[in-house]
């Protein structure tokens, strides 16, 4: 049965004193704007035809909103957070709710996903990717990460503690937004993706959800060449390790000193470059190679895969940032450009084969002629998936087809 929603603004602070805020729960849910089906094909389909993927036609109008939630901080402290809320006005797939992970923007607020449309501008990469989901029927929130919209404090790059704590904040917003609407809408079925960054952020999420929110349902994660290990990251795309070693220094005050592990000038420019560079600033500003970034000790040790030995702190805070280590027992899917450069093919291949090693299930499509961005690509099985999951069909893995190490 198709269900209508009747779209409606609530600008509420809710009244929570200190020590009352839930993890959560909701701030504040404006209703931006009603797209209709061909608005919503004019703000996505120009994204899939760039990628030369096939585009979607929507199936159904969306309210798009902007939706304030509580979280907490990585000392426990409240914090609020701010993500996109795409809601379907008719849906047959009415108990699905999907959390999609930004990719790498920045640290600071001028690089927030959703920094344009929370001050009335229009929607991002981001957020144009949820709304295609919504198009298609499936309420999609994309959270901006923890430290956004606080000028006080930079993101928590590559932390997943952090990651995971905002994913499932959100989710629990959305659910509760999506079931003030219409309680027919409580989502049954949760699932979280991410692409890149988000990809690190999804599968933390999969890894704490019974610990920080067993209340969640997820039932399987999705990842668009996500970049879940961080020393990959750092050595593959070397351009976002110095974001890493600011964040890192942050959330671990006196472990490492990240400017003694650059070479000049990036060293003793370190926290001014990662305040004034967003994700196309340090593309162009840093150098594209570990050996033109880092002292020759940590390079070396980045490609032979040996920083236990020469960086045992840096090894310790990046293992501590791991994903892919819990028996979740979730199905997986993640979709992978053969020639992605930011996650590479054979990386990626070893770290499904963690996963699977961990007794989940995994699928594995592989695009050829692709290198990182297989979001569009990706886009129809993507969707195929999540839908066989929420009927309850069987998750199909790829493990035994995966190459042993």
């Amino acid at each position: 049965m198709r269900r209508a929603i009747v779209p409606f603004v609530l600008v509420v602070a809710l009244s929570l004193g200190i020590g009352c805020a839930q993890p959560g729960s909701i701030v504040s849910l404006e209703a931006r704007e009603t797209l209709s089906r061909a608005a919503v094909d004019g703000a996505t389909a120009g994204r899939f035809r760039n990628d030369g993927s096939p585009v979607p036609s929507a199936t159904t109008s969306v309210v798009s909103y902007v939706l304030r939630f509580e979280t907490r901080a990585l000392d426990g402290s409240e914090r609020q957070a701010i993500a996109h809320l795409f809601v379907p006005e008719t849906t047959d797939d009415g108990g699905t709710l999907l959390a999609f992970a930004p990719g790498s923007t920045g640290l600071v607020d001028a690089c927030a996903p959703s920094v344009d449309y929370t001050t009335g501008g229009g929607l991002d990469t981001y957020g144009a990717y949820g709304l295609a989901y919504a198009g298609q029927g499936i309420a999609t929130v994309v959270p901006n990460y923890l430290g956004f919209f606080d000028p006080r404090r930079r993101q928590p790059y590559f932390v997943a503690d952090a990651e995971a704590t905002v994913v499932l904040d959100a989710l629990r917003a959305a659910a509760a937004a999506l079931a003030g609407l219409d309680a027919a809408r409580t989502p049954e079925h949760a699932f979280v993706a991410g692409f890149s960054q988000g990809g690190h952020a999804a599968f933390a999420t999969a890894d704490r959800a019974a610990d920080f929110a067993p209340d969640v349902p997820l039932a399987g994660v999705l990842g668009f060449g996500p970049s879940g290990e961080v020393d990959v990251a750092m050595r593959a795309f070397t351009y976002v390790a110095p974001w890493i070693l600011v964040a890192y220094d942050e959330t671990y005050p006196d472990r490492i000193d990240p400017a003694a592990l650059l070479v000049e000038p990036y060293a003793s420019r370190l926290a001014e470059d990662a305040d004034r560079h967003c994700i196309a600033g340090v593309q162009a500003y840093y150098p594209g190679t570990p050996e033109a970034l880092f002292e020759p000790t940590l390079a070396a040790s980045l490609r032979a895969g040996t920083l236990v030995e020469t960086h045992p702190e840096l090894a310790r805070m990046i293992a501590e940032n791991d994903t892919g280590i819990v028996a979740h027992g979730l199905p997986v899917i993640i979709l992978q450009g053969v020639d992605d450069p930011v996650a590479p093919f054979e990386d990626q291949t070893r770290f499904v084969r963690r996963l699977c090693e961990l007794g989940l299930s995994v699928r594995y499509p592989n695009y050829l002629r692709t290198r990182h961005e297989t979001r569009y690509i990706g886009f129809e099985e993507a969707l195929g998936w999540m839908r066989a999951r929420s009927e309850g069909q069987s998750a199909p893995s790829d493990c035994e087809q995966v190459p042993p190490s």
